[in-house]
């Protein structure tokens, strides 16, 4: 009788354990979704292969000068553990740039949609979470327009040979790898800067050689719910 408890016990004593196990899984797996807003500075790496360098006419080069936009994204998160979360997001973007060209200058304004998925680990600090986050993310080009012509996202495609009217086309969706830091306060608001860079040469330039590599640095507010 005393072995019959003893064992009864036993399996009581494993199974509470269990589910107390259990239960800290669950809540330690949930999902929690948010938004953030913030302006944007958003640019153009310009490069030119070491090779051609010294072949290329001067005045056909291209440059960029950073300009301020406005972004505005949403973001789904599955919380693996407290500390580990994958994160599944979309963002909503207008940026410009300023490009010269030659003694030209040409101000290009992009409205653009990212979606992305990255990796994020959050560190209890002070009351709340420091956070940094790190992924792909890939980038369509929704609408742009630019002053002089000068417009790195609109490809030439042919001349109709009725009316002579020149057809355009916007340029391919590009990649690239994106970097977030921040901090949540306890009040689930949080504090981050976030900056896209695109690692893919998506613009069919007329001057052979010369790669193009758009980015932005975004500082904003955002909440989770």
């Amino acid at each position: 009788m005393k072995k019959k408890i003893l064992i009864a016990t036993i399996v009581s004593f494993l199974g509470f354990q269990f589910a107390d196990l259990r239960a800290q899984e669950e809540q330690r797996q949930y999902v929690s979704w948010g938004f953030a807003m913030g302006p944007n500075i958003s640019s153009y790496i310009m490069r030119v292969d070491p090779l051609l360098r010294d072949t290329l006419i001067a005045d056909s080069m291209l440059s960029a000068l950073p300009a301020t936009g406005l972004s505005l994204g949403v973001f789904l998160d599955y919380h693996i553990t407290d500390e580990w979360c994958l994160q599944a997001n979309g963002t909503l973007s207008l940026e410009q740039a300023t490009l010269r060209y030659a003694d030209h200058h040409s101000h290009m304004l992009t409205l653009g949609a990212d979606a992305g998925l990255s990796v994020f680990y959050r560190h209890p600090w002070r009351g709340g979470n420091a956070f940094v986050g790190f992924g792909p993310f890939f980038h369509f080009v929704l609408y742009s327009a630019a002053t002089e012509d000068i417009n790195l996202y609109r490809r030439h495609l042919y001349n109709d040979p009725v009316d002579g009217k020149t057809h355009f086309a916007m340029s391919d969706i590009h990649a690239g790898l994106n970097l977030t830091l921040g901090y949540e306060f306890p009040s689930r608001w949080f504090l981050q800067m976030e900056g896209r860079f695109g690692v893919t040469d998506i613009l069919n330039l007329s001057t052979p050689g010369t790669y193009v590599y758009p980015y932005k640095v975004v500082v904003g507010v955002g909440c989770r719910f």
